[in-house]
């Protein structure tokens, strides 16, 4: 199957059109040292105000902003339905922050094992990179790192692992590079003598002895990829925050953590937007024919007598008792018990059941529990149907 890529499809550029405005006329302040991110003043006056015009003009509801401009680390969040291309926009996200600011230090973050691999088989697919350096004109390309757990511990003298260390190494001056370092959630762990958070290398890389304070000094963006398994309450973002301590976190997904506020009768339980600057729902991404829905057909039964018996209430191990309701029979009371047929309410329940009678549901003899007061339509138990 050949890979077959379009520029600029407006759901897509959109999305990417929306996280570089929030940037816009800020101050940009260069690198110290040549392994960092220029340090974008995400907090001076004005990128409030480019996130509330990009939310008002994307229609996002006041109740999902999630409007946050907490010290430390900016919070961006797209939501895209499943299918509709999150991984091209935030590949193109990175080659457009690089283009018009200069960010060239991104770290991605996945779930797991699976998205890692599609993930880097699509960042280093030639034509991908022909795409986007031939068709959309970025003068630049992407030099993917992807850290991967050690096949065996090897005694002796213990190195850097190579993915950091190149991703560090890469200069912010080489603007025709965007480095990309691919890590699994399994990686962000905090753990004595980890991969990342152990300091006892036999070599520094740039003077820092821990891969995470190497990481640190980049002063990277994080992309983080199906953010409802990055909850804040995990120990992955919380690594994320602490030791990498990005200086913006861009979360893509068709579905956001949930966070629950106040207690007793103000209990809510809501999406945990942090700044939801584009909101593509399934609904949207349906209408607009970009993934695939699902056809139905109903079938009629060939009674019109709209039968109906409805669970009205147990005694456990002992009784169940229906009722019988139909538009042209009066209604009736059964009362049956375990291995009673249900054939004695209405002949099409013929071969089914009364397998348990518990506290408050039954179970039938073809594996189905009917809680008190479900109803069953006759109808589909018609051999006909």
């Amino acid at each position: 199957m050949e890979l077959i890529l379009q520029r600029k499809l407006e759901h897509q550029q959109k999305a990417v059109d929306s996280i570089a405005r929030v940037f816009k006329d800020t101050w940009i302040k260069s690198p110290t040292k040549y392994y960092a991110n220029p340090e974008i003043t995400i907090f001076q006056d004005g990128v409030g105000d480019n996130i509330r015009a990009v939310q008002s003009e994307n229609k996002i509801y006041p109740e999902n902003r999630g409007f946050s401009l907490a010290p430390g680390c900016l919070n961006l969040d797209i939501k895209m339905e499943t299918g509709t291309g999150k991984t091209y926009v935030y590949v193109q996200t990175m080659y457009e922050l690089h283009r018009l600011y200069g960010i060239n230090k991104f770290i991605v973050a996945v779930p797991g094992l699976a998205i890692k691999a599609g993930a880097r088989q699509f960042m280093e697919d030639d034509y991908v990179m022909r795409h986007f350096r031939d068709e959309c004109g970025y003068d630049a390309e992407i030099d993917l790192l992807t850290l991967d757990t050690p096949k065996k511990k090897k005694k002796g003298r213990q190195y850097f692992p190579s993915a950091v260390s190149e991703f560090v190494k890469g200069s912010c001056r080489d603007s025709k590079k965007i480095f990309v370092l691919l890590v699994n959630m399994q990686l962000l762990k905090e753990q004595k003598n980890y991969m990342l958070s152990r300091d006892d290398y036999g070599a520094v890389v740039e003077g820092f002895y821990c891969p995470y304070d190497a990481l640190k000094a980049t002063r990277p963006f994080v992309i983080i990829d199906e953010p409802h398994k990055f909850s804040r309450d995990q120990k992955a973002f919380s690594v994320i925050m602490d030791r990498l301590n990005p200086q913006c976190i861009i979360r893509f997904g068709a579905t956001h953590p949930e966070v629950t506020i106040g207690k007793g009768k103000n209990k809510q339980v809501v999406k945990d937007y942090q700044n939801l600057l584009y909101d593509l729902n399934a609904c949207q991404a349906f209408n607009q024919g970009l993934i695939k829905g699902v056809a139905k057909e109903h079938f009629e039964p060939s009674s019109k007598q709209e039968e109906k018996v409805k669970l009205l209430s147990v005694k456990k191990n002992e009784v169940a008792t229906f009722q019988y309701k139909s538009a042209d029979n009066p209604t009736r009371t059964f009362q049956l018990k375990v291995n009673d047929s249900l054939a004695q309410i209405a002949e099409e329940f013929a071969g089914l059941t009364i397998s348990a009678i518990d506290k408050n549901f039954i179970e039938l003899s073809n594996g189905q529990t009917k809680t008190v007061g479900e109803e069953m339509t006759v109808d589909i138990f018609m051999n006909s149907y």
